[in-house]
C-alpha cells in the first residue's frame, strides 16, 4: 500500500507547532476555574416540583393530541420489528424429573458453610459531628460538649437529631441497623464491638469526623443446621442438575434441527413445544422468552427461511426461525393515542410545576424558604455538601443544576429550574469554596492533566483532517504476495 505522505506529513508539523504553545495557551485563570469546577461545595435545600404531583385532572383534547401527534411525528414512529417460531429447551420442565440424595445433600452443606452462617452483628447508633473542610479542634470541642450531655444522661436519640451531621440517620435517632465486621470504618468497627449493649463510647475519630457510639444490641455468629436448609439445598441441586442436562439437549438439538421445517419434528420426537414470539422490537421482550437479548439480536441480522444456532434465554436455549419483518412506519394517532395522551399531560404538567414553581420562588427569596415550599404543597429535600455531578434528591444529576445554584452564594435562592420532569427551586444553604493553599500545591499537576487533555484533542482532531486527505493506493502485487496468493 502506498500513500501521497506530503499534505499528512505538513499537518503533523502543524500538530506539533500548535501543542508546543499549548502550555502558554493554559493560564492560571484556566487552570483555576478548573479546580474550582471539582473542588468547589454547596450545601442545599430543594424544592422539587415533579409533572407526577399536578397530573390529576388533565384532560386532553382531541385538537391537542392532534397538535402533538403532528409536531413529532418522528417520536411515534414505530421501529422495525420482527417475528420468529422458536424451539425452547428449558430447563424447568427437566428440574421436576431430578433428584438430589442425602449424601449430595451433606456434601453441598460442607462445602458452603458460609451461605448457611451469619457472622457476629452488633445494633448500634451514633452522633456524628463532620471535620471535612473544617477546624478540627474546635469540631472535637463540639463533640466533647456533645458527649458530656450523653454521659451526663440526657436522651441519645434526642441529641442525635439535634446535633448529629450524619443526615441519612439523624432522623432516625442515629440509629444505624444491624451490621458485621467489614462494613464500617476500622476505627469505628472497632469501638462498636468492644462496647455492651447500653455503653456508649468515647470519642471515635474516622475520616469522617468525630463519633459518639452507642450499642443498643448484639448478635452472636450463628450456623443454620442442615435440617433447616435441605430443602433450599436439595432444591439447588436439582436446579443445577437439569441445567446441565438442559445444556446437553440443547447440544443434541441442535444437530437435527437444520432447517425451520425441523422444528416441529424436532419438538415432537422429544418433548418439546415450538412457540411465536409475536411481533417485538429490538431490546422487547418475547411472547414465550420473555427478555432474552440472544435471540432478539440474531432475529434481528438472519434472514428469512434460515435458522439459528443454539440461543441462550433465561429459561435455557432457543432455536429461531424468521417469520416475519414489519418495516419502521409512522403509525395513525389512533395506534399511539395513549403514548401521545401520557405525553400532552406531562407538559401540561410541567407547565403548572412552572407556575407554582415560579411563585414559590418569589415567596422565599421574601420569606423563608422552607415555609414557602410547604405552602406551594411540596417537601424541602436537603443535601449534604456537594460537588458538581453529585445526583440530587428526586432529580439525579442534573447540570442546568449545578450551573445555577454554584453560581450563588450562600443563602441566596435560584429561580425555577426545569428537568425533564420537574421544576427545581433551589436554596444554597452553604458553600465550601476552594483553598488558596490546596490550589497552589495541585496547580501545576492540574495543569499538566489540562495540557495532556488538550495535546489528545488536538491529536484527535488533526489525524482526523490528515486521514481525510490521505490518498491510498493498493499495490496488487504485494497485497498477494503478503496473502500468499
Amino acid at each position: 500500500m502506498e500513500t501521497t505522505a506530503g499534505p499528512y506529513i505538513g499537518l503533523i508539523f502543524q500538530y506539533f507547532l500548535t501543542i508546543s504553545t499549548a502550555w502558554a495557551r493554559i493560564s492560571d485563570a484556566d487552570v483555576d476555574a478548573e479546580y474550582a469546577k471539582r473542588n468547589e461545595k454547596v450545601k442545599l435545600d430543594l424544592a422539587v416540583f415533579t409533572a407526577n404531583l399536578f397530573r390529576a385532572g388533565i384532560q386532553p383534547t382531541a385538537a391537542e393530541l392532534t397538535a402533538q401527534f403532528n409536531a413529532h411525528e418522528d417520536t411515534y414512529k414505530i421501529p422495525e420489528k420482527r417475528r420468529v417460531r422458536f424451539l425452547s429447551v428449558g430447563a424447568d420442565a427437566l428440574r421436576a424429573t431430578m433428584t438430589a440424595t442425602p449424601q449430595e445433600i451433606e456434601a453441598h452443606y460442607k462445602d458452603n458453610m458460609q451461605l448457611y452462617s451469619t457472622p457476629e452483628q452488633v445494633r448500634a447508633s451514633h452522633i456524628l459531628l463532620k471535620t471535612e473542610g473544617k477546624d478540627e479542634a474546635a469540631v472535637k470541642k463540639e463533640a466533647e460538649s456533645v458527649l458530656a450531655k450523653v454521659k451526663a444522661g440526657e436522651d441519645f436519640a434526642g441529641l442525635a437529631k439535634k446535633y448529629s451531621q450524619d443526615d441519612a440517620n439523624k432522623d432516625k435517632g442515629g440509629d444505624l441497623d444491624y451490621f458485621g465486621r467489614g462494613v464500617m470504618a476500622k476505627e469505628f468497627e472497632d469501638a462498636a464491638f468492644s462496647l455492651a449493649p447500653g455503653q456508649v463510647s468515647d470519642l471515635v475519630k474516622t475520616q469522617f469526623g468525630f463519633h459518639i457510639i452507642k450499642v443498643v444490641d448484639k448478635k452472636a455468629a450463628s450456623s443454620r443446621p442442615l435440617d433447616q436448609v435441605r430443602e433450599q439445598i436439595a432444591n439447588e441441586i436439582k436446579q443445577a442438575k437439569a441445567q446441565q442436562q438442559t445444556a446437553q439437549l440443547a447440544d443434541d438439538v441442535a444437530k437435527e434441527v437444520k432447517d425451520p421445517s425441523d422444528l416441529d419434528k424436532v419438538a415432537k420426537a422429544r418433548g418439546l413445544s415450538v412457540g411465536d414470539s409475536g411481533l417485538f422490537a429490538r431490546g422487547e421482550p418475547l411472547a414465550g422468552l420473555g427478555f432474552a437479548p440472544a435471540v432478539s439480536a440474531q432475529a434481528f441480522t438472519m434472514e428469512q427461511g434460515k435458522i439459528s444456532g443454539k440461543l441462550q434465554t433465561t429459561q435455557g436455549f432457543a432455536f429461531i426461525a424468521l417469520t416475519e419483518i414489519a418495516p419502521p412506519h409512522v403509525p395513525k394517532l389512533d395506534e399511539v393515542k395513549d403514548k401521545v395522551s401520557d405525553d400532552v399531560i406531562r407538559l401540561k404538567a410541567i407547565e403548572v410545576a412552572k407556575a407554582k414553581a415560579t411563585a414559590m420562588a418569589q415567596a422565599a427569596v421574601k420569606g423563608n424558604f422552607a415555609a414557602a415550599a410547604k405552602a406551594a404543597g411540596v417537601d424541602v429535600k436537603n443535601t449534604d455538601f456537594i460537588p458538581r455531578g453529585s445526583p440530587l434528591p428526586d432529580i439525579g444529576v442534573n447540570s442546568a443544576v449545578d450551573d445555577a445554584v454554584f453560581a450563588l452564594k450562600a443563602g441566596q435562592t435560584t429561580g425555577p429550574i426545569a428537568t425533564d420532569a420537574a421544576v427545581v427551586v433551589a436554596l444554597v444553604k452553604d458553600r465550601q469554596d476552594i483553598k488558596p493553599d490546596s490550589l497552589s500545591a495541585d496547580r501545576d499537576a492540574l495543569r499538566d492533566e489540562l495540557l495532556q487533555q488538550r495535546r489528545q484533542s488536538f491529536f484527535a482532531a488533526y489525524m482526523a483532517k490528515a486521514k481525510a486527505k490521505m490518498k491510498i493506493q493498493y499495490n496488487e502485487e504485494t497485497i498477494k504476495s503478503i496473502a500468499g496468493t
